[in-house]
């Protein structure tokens, strides 16, 4: 073979390895794109499935640990809130003036609790019974078992011993457990009536305990403790079997339980919770009511968003924890309790505010409910969404205004701007604020089922000129 053949070979063989190796650089650079969306991936689900039992934790933290926290109250106890709220409560976004809340923090891992409901002659009131997942697991009211005083117990998903005498026993899947109660409060001359309603619930141990409270300390944007506060949490509070299998899964990133904290993860994958994590919480999370969200939401009909929340959020662990981002503390009830429908924009999908005057029509004079419906306005201001301070101190319209006026064919018309409106129609005057953008949030409370039906709606909110 000639020298000029064997080097015109070397040079083909050399230029098929150079592919070759090419082919396989490639081919590891697509491999490991591929790794690190998995992982990416991971992350984001085991953060969507934890978020619920840190934000718990972090709720409990604050009520049972933070002595001048807003909440803060003692375990097995109610705390029960006085006033109704105005612009200065901002303790929650968009706090209600309907109802007062009672919270109360329960561990019932030593002893059943007996709860004592009142006779409330009527007077709408629900309790709302949360595990530490943030689900829902049962309700007690005005709406299921009347008003009659009557006993509840709740008993641990551990406990095995005597449970007393009770009118009804309802078995909790976690042992922690935060109560909501709202009590219906009609206005300021309600007050002390609502007040001794709220002083008849109580809630009694059925044997001594000490507490025995979690370990770690919730820390705001602090991703490491993120990943151990929620992995206290199921320990504490461990998931259905059913979920056994996810657990397994979200190991590999650090979200398991009792064999899983953040000094075992490698550095890599903490590198990958903390570029991420914020973002996830900021974009999927947190920011799901933005006033400046032009894009509607696939629900949105008329510039109204409705929340028919489910009886339980099963293994939708993304809707969790939205639900948990948003409340504040405060949690929904689900759709036969209380349907929500909230307005960031106009009827032409222009943000709500900047000064505008609006009309806002009900056809039937209300929303269709047995208990009682409002009307809220909450302005974006930093920090939050909130009440706005106004002349006439008026926050909402509901079936408990006085004075309002109604048209001949029993509608009623709502005028939102920030001035006042005149005479004829200052009795259906909402105050806006001057300057900031805001949003409506309507409450229908124990719906009518037109309601509850996917297909209802209210009006947009239509722009108008000011008088």
């Amino acid at each position: 073979m000639s020298n000029l053949n064997r080097a015109g070979l070397r040079a083909m063989a050399t230029a098929a390895l150079g592919l070759c190796l090419g082919m396989a650089h490639a081919h590891a650079q697509t491999s490991a794109a591929t790794e690190d969306q998995a992982l990416d991936s991971l992350i984001r689900e085991a953060m969507l499935y934890a978020y619920p039992y840190q934000e718990f934790m972090k709720m409990r933290h604050e009520a049972l640990e933070v002595k001048d926290s807003p909440t803060a109250t003692t375990l097995n106890h109610f705390r029960h809130s006085r006033h109704l709220a105005t612009p200065k409560d901002r303790w929650a976004n968009g706090p209600i003036r309907d109802t007062f809340y009672s919270t109360s923090w329960l561990d019932l891992e030593k002893s059943p609790l007996v709860l004592s409901l009142p006779e409330t002659h009527g007077r709408y009131y629900v309790i709302a019974m949360i595990g530490a997942d943030l689900n829902t697991f049962s309700y007690v009211g005005r709406r299921i078992g009347g008003t009659k005083s009557r006993k509840v117990a709740l008993v641990g998903p551990r406990w095995s011993g005597k449970i007393p005498q009770v009118d009804q026993i309802v078995r909790a899947p976690t042992r922690d457990v935060y109560l909501n109660l709202r009590v219906l409060v009609t206005g300021e001359d309600d007050l002390k009536a609502a007040h001794a309603v709220q002083d008849g619930f109580r809630i009694a141990p059925v044997l001594p305990t000490t507490e025995d409270g979690p370990r770690l300390k919730p820390r705001a944007q602090d991703w490491g403790r993120f990943v151990d506060v929620a992995n206290e949490a199921l320990v504490r509070n461990p998931p259905p079997g059913t979920e056994q299998k996810l657990l397994e899964r979200f190991a590999r990133v650090g979200i398991c339980g009792a064999a899983c904290s953040w000094d075992k993860l490698p550095e890599p994958v903490q590198q990958r919770w903390l570029a991420l994590a914020p973002e996830i919480e900021k974009n999927e999370l947190k920011n799901r009511l933005n006033a400046d969200r032009k894009t509607a939401d696939p629900r949105r009909r008329n510039g109204w968003t409705p929340y028919r929340l489910p009886d339980g959020f099963g293994s939708n662990y993304a809707m969790r924890a939205q639900s948990a981002a948003m409340s504040g503390g405060i949690l929904g009830l689900e759709a036969a309790e209380a349907t929500y429908f909230a307005a960031s924009v106009d009827g032409n999908n222009q943000a709500l505010g900047k000064g505008q005057a609006y009309r806002l029509h009900l056809p039937q004079g209300r929303l269709p409910a047995d208990a009682f419906w409002s009307i809220s306005l909450y302005e974006f201001v930093t920090g939050g969404q909130y009440m706005v301070d106004n002349p006439i101190n008026r926050y909402s319209i509901g079936d408990r205004t006085k004075g309002m006026k109604f048209n001949a064919d029993g509608s009623l018309d709502i005028w939102l701007q920030p001035t006042d409106p005149g005479p004829e129609k200052r009795a259906n005057w909402l105050p806006t604020p001057k300057e900031n953008l805001f949003y409506l949030m309507a409450r229908a409370y124990q719906p009518w089922p037109e309601v509850l039906d996917p297909s209802w709606i209210l009006e947009p909110v239509q722009p108008i000129k000011p008088e």
